[in-house]
């Protein structure tokens, strides 16, 4: 579900705009779909997908309305398990701008003044409540330096810096990656695309803790 903090109508109309893309980006990312290979072999074996996952850290948006280019910042939490998906999505100050969840029963949108929206998958729920979608896949993939291949194998890619990958229209880069950490995990990660709602849109995720459950 989302929700909008009451009292917040100000911080809503700013973030109306960053509220559409990057709930659009996080609904459709977190579904399963078939990625293509990075566009390099930088296959990493002693590296071992995590189900159990709790991520937080910043993200920017940039994109483009009304031929002007828009620059909106926040800060995300990121929690999942093999069966579900929770995100909230913060302000600079940390007000809650909205929470996006999945789990097997399916999906919910609720937004301030209106009725929660269900659907049986955030697809779908996407694409009924803002009336266009983001086909975009891996997320849960993407935030710990894995992809899938042509097969559907999910494949770890190297701890090296500037590693790249195209999937579904995303072109990714791995600036730089926490070595200290237990496994390795991505640090900074910038993903553009082009998009005829917002144009070129560029996001700048920064992960500042990872943690296993």
């Amino acid at each position: 579900m989302i929700q909008i903090k009451s009292g917040q109508s100000e911080l809503s109309i700013k973030y109306s705009p960053f509220l559409l893309i990057l709930s659009s980006l996080f609904l459709s990312m977190i579904l399963s779909g078939c990625a293509s290979a990075p566009r390099q072999t930088n296959a990493s074996p002693d590296r071992h997908y995590q189900e159990n996952l709790q991520i937080t850290g910043r993200i920017s948006v940039q994109y483009q309305q009304n031929d002007k280019e828009q620059t909106l910042p926040g800060s995300f939490e990121w929690q999942q398990t093999a069966s579900s998906t929770n995100i909230t999505l913060l302000s600079p100050l940390g007000q809650v701008i909205a929470t996006i969840e999945q789990n097997p029963t399916g999906a919910s949108l609720q937004q301030t003044g209106k009725a929660t929206r269900y659907a049986s998958d955030l697809d779908s729920l996407l694409n009924d409540s803002l009336g266009w979608t983001l086909p975009v896949s891996g997320l849960r993939d993407w935030l710990q330096g894995f992809s899938l291949d042509a097969q559907g194998k999910r494949v770890a890619l190297k701890t090296d810096d500037n590693i790249l990958l195209d999937t579904d229209g995303w072109h990714l880069r791995y600036v730089t990656w926490n070595l200290d950490g237990s496994p390795p995990y991505p640090k900074r990660i910038n993903l553009q695309r082009n998009s005829v709602q917002a144009g070129e849109i560029a996001i700048r995720i920064a992960i500042e803790q990872w943690t296993l459950q």
